[in-house]
């Protein structure tokens, strides 16, 4: 009997000896929690230089009173070193607490760095086991990185927050912004068919005030952060920025179209009706003929009448029919513009390539390493079809009874 249990205890004692319990345990109060990580070029001796924005615990949590004081919701440290590894580990010899990077939520990379080439940076986030990489993307502009990360922010207590939420609903709303992450960079900085396009964020005010408390506690703040246009890359550069319309067109042609106001001209009046687009998909396709490539773009898109300025019978067939090519010719518009602008920069932003290669796989190897070239000078056709789907809550606008 004692023979028959001897063997399974033996066996448990055993497991027991393997079991690590809470061996690699940490606790909240000595972590830094990271939410936002800003990097540029130290300006003297061109190594990097991070910044970290870091949760003030006792600040945000619900019913903190900050102690007595005024404390911030974040604090700012920095550090510099030949690599960012090098940068984070001396960093240590600021901060009280083991920096923590498993919830950075964004990188923001300085103007000044990103027109030097950022296609070194990248490889730490790869291999580290904390830093995620699904984390938004932005590079500041007119401003370093460091200074876009000390800004604090009203509405949202943590301006990590802030700016993803910015990003997020004027992408959905506006469109003149591109959501990426440090994944969708990598994969374009490795492809010869695409570049990297990242959207800028920028400040608006007194950087200086930005930096305090008052600018979270005034109805205008002093200091504002504005998601501003979208950066243009080749090679791994910075080249120019896309704005407004042009900035439009790269996001109908990447099919990431959500929502926008598009306005067009009614008799003779300027910008007297506000369509909003509803709904859009983009389809690109290439083509080989005599060893150029065509690429022809297929937009589809459904709007309603959201503003007009002027009298005009939406009840009539014709006046919608005449609203849609309206609609038609300006997003063509401004698509060609997307398109004549990174074919001056000779950087294909859009997968143009991505798409030859899918087409033609035996074409594109010829083509793939001076591609760049070819698709300054390759044939773009796009077409549009628009459908108004309502006109609002009335036909008619009450300006059709004013005399």
């Amino acid at each position: 009997m004692k023979a028959k249990w001897m063997m399974p205890t033996i066996m448990l004692m055993g497991m027991a000896m393997l079991l690590t319990s809470c061996w690699n345990m940490r606790s909240l109060k000595d972590l830094a929690i990271i939410v936002v990580m800003g990097i540029d070029k130290a300006p003297k001796n061109n190594e990097y230089q991070v910044s970290f924005q870091i949760v003030n615990t006792e600040a945000v949590a619900p019913g903190a009173k900050g102690g007595g004081g005024n404390v911030t919701p974040v604090t700012v440290y920095s550090g510099t070193g030949n690599t960012l590894f090098e940068a984070i580990r001396k960093s240590s010899q600021k901060v009280p607490r083991r920096l923590f990077f498993a919830h950075v939520q964004m990188l923001i990379i300085g103007e000044s760095f990103a027109k030097e080439g950022i296609n070194e940076l990248f490889d730490f986030f790869e291999r580290s086991h904390e830093l995620r990489l699904t984390s938004t993307i932005l590079v500041s502009r007119g401003v370093d990185a460091g200074t876009v990360v000390r800004i604090l922010t009203p509405l949202e207590k943590i301006p990590a927050n802030s700016i993803a939420g910015k990003l997020k609903f004027t992408s959905k709303v506006w469109s003149e912004n591109i959501e990426v992450d440090i994944e969708d960079v990598i994969k374009a900085v490795v492809s010869k068919g695409r570049e990297p396009v990242i959207s800028g964020v920028s400040i608006l005010g007194n950087t200086e005030k930005g930096r305090g408390v008052s600018n979270m506690e005034q109805t205008t703040p002093p200091a504002t952060i504005e998601i501003n246009g979208i950066g243009l890359f080749k090679d791994g550069k910075l080249k120019s920025w896309l704005d407004g319309r042009e900035a439009r067109g790269a996001v109908w042609i990447q099919n990431k179209m959500k929502s926008t106001i598009l306005e067009l001209d009614c008799k003779k009046k300027k910008d007297a009706i506000a369509i909003e687009i509803i709904r859009s998909q983009t389809n690109v396709e290439a083509e080989v003929q005599a060893g150029k490539p065509r690429i022809n773009i297929h937009i589809r898109e459904e709007g309603n009448v959201g503003e007009i300025k002027c009298p005009i019978d939406l009840s009539k067939k014709e006046e919608i029919e005449k609203l849609e090519q309206a609609w038609v010719k300006e997003t063509k518009k401004e698509v060609m513009e997307a398109i004549e602008t990174a074919q001056s920069e000779k950087s294909d932003i859009f997968g143009f390539g991505e798409a030859v290669d899918r087409a033609n796989p035996k074409a594109w190897e010829k083509m793939k390493e001076d591609w760049n070239e070819t698709f300054a000078v390759s044939e773009v056709d796009v077409k549009v079809d628009a459908f108004i789907r309502r006109p609002g809550m009335r036909v008619n606008s009450y300006l059709s009874e004013l005399k």
